[in-house]
């Protein structure tokens, strides 16, 4: 916990067996990615992060047990006096400082989140100077999230003697929000969460997932640094069904925001809101993109090999399956294994790389269970390419299915494509919204009329049309229906899921 472990006036040292002997993560002038105070706890349990394109350990991280846990949500109920004295500006200051720290630092971020989870470098840089942007959009956005309405109620004839009355609609920001996060996305999705908390006057209790913690601690250490108050932001790392069922439990804890499987983020939510705290779910995807028989073809095959085969496919938005029509499927194919072959599946420090790790063992026998599968259900595997037999790699397949699949139906947080023919547009359809989730999917066709019209038909909850499902703006609505997800994330949607609404009303004397 930043609170109770990092102490402003302590001297630096190292995490525990971590960075030591690799000088590439510390900036020489802050000693700003070395950890302190943070992990001298009582307790001498520890749970190992390795490097998946290794396997080698990168740091053993404190296995903070229950009354570690309690102590940070105790923490953060005791902060939310000393953050909001912050007025809005001060916050918004605050997050500024944070975003132009992250900038400064964004060569050891982006090495350190590459070793931590696999991705690789080019888009890791790129996906700290999202971080940065995340927390600047929170310091612009919070004005306008807590712009209140004046009603004037002579305009309503009940009750009566509302000629005399007046009121407001305010937003007063929940509390203690708990905060759990996956490993795919360790910076921009602690951005998307801690961000829009601190900026409207809430405190975080924050777990991220054992495999990739490293980022987000030395984010959350910025955070202390820039000057946000003890307490504000308290990191707690070990097991997740105990952190889980203390926010779920703890009355402390206003408001629990996941990222996460759906099976999981279910649970949680359904507990939670039976202990009478609000809840913001992103959970899985299974996206569809559908390439109609008059689809551009290349960019078509573009954004499939992107939107698939990008940081080995381990986004909730990737693009889990391909729905092709029947005429053009054989050309489609021919092109996409062509496209993936000159893909490059390695190390992901190298600038080259465009296909990583996995990150874990667990995860590369998984997509080997979705292949045997495959195969004993008569699918054709189209293309199989070649992986590294050191780390948690596995290679880039492509299937062609002629059933109902494991790899079709589920999440697939791995390098395998499905492709499924159809021979119409209702066909497409159905088939897309034939999984449990609704996250993302995306159409190409020259008409956009075509498109358009089954775009409205796909139980999702962002479609692109004519490219890949892998974007997401930050300020714009993001989550799905059926399982996944509850609510909408974006930097100005979880600041208001993060407030309550007030009314005050008022009788002049």
């Amino acid at each position: 916990m930043y609170s109770s472990f990092f102490s402003k006036d302590s001297e630096h040292s190292t995490l525990k067996d971590s960075f030591a002997n690799d000088d590439s993560y510390i900036d020489s002038d802050s000693d700003s990615i070395n950890m302190s105070k943070q992990f001298e706890t009582k307790t001498a349990e520890y749970f190992q992060v390795l490097n998946p394109a290794t396997g080698a350990k990168l740091a053993d991280v404190p296995d903070m047990k229950i009354d570690l846990v309690r102590q940070a949500i105790s923490r953060a109920k005791d902060a939310l006096t000393d953050i909001q004295k912050l007025t809005i500006a001060q916050r918004s200051r605050l997050l500024l400082q944070a975003a132009e720290r992250i900038r400064a630092q964004a060569e050891q971020l982006s090495l350190l989140m590459t070793d931590e989870i696999g991705r690789p470098i080019k888009s890791s840089r790129g996906e700290i100077q999202r971080t940065a942007q995340i927390f600047e959009l929170a310091a612009f956005e919070v004005r306008r999230v807590f712009e209140g309405e004046f009603i004037p109620l002579e305009a309503y004839d009940y009750p009566a003697g509302n000629e005399k009355r007046l009121a407001f609609v305010k937003r007063e920001p929940v509390g203690v929000v708990g905060s759990i996060t996956p490993f795919n996305f360790p910076a921009s999705s602690f951005a998307h969460k801690v961000a829009p908390a601190l900026a409207v006057g809430n405190t975080v209790v924050h777990k991220p997932t054992i495999l990739a913690p490293l980022t987000q601690i030395a984010i959350g250490k910025i955070l202390q640094d820039v000057g946000f108050p003890e307490g504000s932001i308290n990191i707690v790392t070990g097991n997740s069904r105990i952190i889980g069922d203390e926010f779920i439990s703890n009355p402390e804890v206003s408001l629990i925001t996941f990222t996460g499987s759906a099976s999981v983020g279910l649970s949680l939510a359904s507990r939670a809101i039976a202990n009478s705290k609000k809840v913001v779910m992103e959970l899985g995807g299974s996206d569809a993109q559908i390439i109609l028989n008059d689809a551009d073809i290349s960019k078509a095959v573009a954004a499939a090999a992107v939107g698939r085969f990008d940081y080995a496919g381990q986004f909730c938005n990737a693009t889990k399956r391909a729905i092709v029509a029947r005429e053009i499927s054989e050309e489609f194919t021919d092109a996409l294994v062509s496209k993936i072959r000159m893909m490059k599946v390695g190390d992901p420090r190298s600038p080259d790389t465009d296909i990583g790790p996995l990150i874990s063992d667990s995860a590369v026998n998984l997509m080997k269970e979705f292949v045997d599968e495959a195969k004993s259900s008569g699918a054709d595997i189209v293309f199989q390419g070649k992986a590294p037999s050191q780390g948690f790699y596995f290679p880039p397949t492509v299937i062609k299915a002629k059933s109902r699949l494991k790899s079709t139906t589920e999440e697939v947080f791995g390098p395998i494509f499905p492709i499924i023919e159809v021979s119409s547009d209702e066909d497409a359809v159905t088939v897309a919204n034939s999984t449990p989730y609704g996250l993302d999917a995306s159409i190409f066709s020259r008409d956009f009329s075509r498109a358009y019209l089954l775009a409205s038909r796909l139980r999702v909850g962002t479609v692109m049309i004519n490219d890949m499902t892998r974007l997401r703006w930050d300020n714009l609505p993001f989550g799905g229906v059926k399982s996944s997800g509850i609510g909408r994330e974006s930097v100005r949607d979880t600041m208001r899921e993060m407030t309550e609404t007030k009314v005050i009303a008022y009788t002049l004397g």
